[in-house]
């Protein structure tokens, strides 16, 4: 499946940053389980590419969850350019979509995405990680921690 890992991970890259700083930004997504992405949503449609970023083959178990109180479905389109992962689902809100993900020495993400309504928004999205290695056997990563 995919490689967006990502999107949780690419949030907490978007700013210029060293390859060293950039390897901690995602460690930090890892550690803390993930992250919400906000994206604006314009006639129904959202697009983000992030910058290149170090991932040095980094294995992630991965969630990507729409929040609760959106409405409509929302297709999901989210690939590597520099790496042969992708995925494309179609999600209603609360519907958790699993994946995984094997990096390269880098990534770089593309997303797509649309909205069965035509209308502008803020696009609301759980992105959970772990590496297999990391995983706590009592957190699910398709539920943001409380707060």
């Amino acid at each position: 499946m995919l490689g967006a890992a990502a999107t949780a991970l690419s949030s907490a890259l978007a700013l210029p940053a060293p390859a060293e700083g950039q390897i901690a930004q995602v460690l930090e997504a890892v550690n803390s389980g993930g992250s919400w992405i906000r994206l604006p949503v314009e006639g129904g449609h959202a697009s983000y590419r992030s910058p290149a970023f170090p991932l040095v083959g980094m294995a992630l178990d991965g969630c990507v969850k729409i929040w609760e109180r959106h409405s409509g479905s929302w297709t999901i389109s989210a690939r590597d350019a520099m790496g042969d992962a992708r995925l494309d689902v179609t999600a209603a809100p609360g519907e958790p979509v699993r994946f995984d993900y094997k990096a390269g020495f880098q990534a770089q993400l593309e997303v797509d995405v649309e909205w069965s309504e035509p209308r502008d928004t803020t696009l609301l999205v759980w992105v959970g990680v772990s590496t297999p290695m990391n995983q706590d056997a009592d957190r699910d990563i398709c539920q943001p921690p409380p707060g």
